[in-house]
């Protein structure tokens, strides 16, 4: 059932809008962090990665996130792929945990929001 595989974007002046936006402006530019939240049915997390070589945002957007697991796992994954690389660590370790919980409590929102279980592809 997935469509995306997740939706990334790397369009600073988009994303800076969408932040502010719905209210989730980042505060401190000396710093990496992120911001997630749901709009509906999407998981939306967004990375202010300051320690890379040129500070930057990345966008992920998994549509539906409740029944599309596989991009939850894929996500994930991405965040793990670039840990090993020695990419922004701590941050991104932060952000893996995040979209872990949130693929351990998958049950819960397919519960909430009256989706049938996923079907591993």
């Amino acid at each position: 059932m997935s469509n995306t595989n997740p939706i990334t974007t790397h369009d600073e002046v988009a994303i800076i809008d969408f932040l502010v936006d719905n209210n989730a402006m980042i505060k401190d530019f000396n710093r990496s962090q992120f911001v997630w939240f749901f709009i509906e049915e999407d998981f939306h997390i967004v990375l202010f990665l300051a320690e890379s070589t040129k500070k930057h945002f990345e966008k992920y957007v998994v549509e539906r996130f409740a029944e599309n697991m596989n991009d939850m796992i894929a996500l994930w994954n991405r965040f793990d792929q670039q840990i090993q690389q020695g990419n922004e660590i701590r941050i991104l370790k932060l952000a893996k945990n995040k979209v872990h919980d949130l693929i351990a409590m998958s049950e819960t929102f397919r519960a909430l929001f009256n989706r049938n279980d996923f079907e591993e592809e």
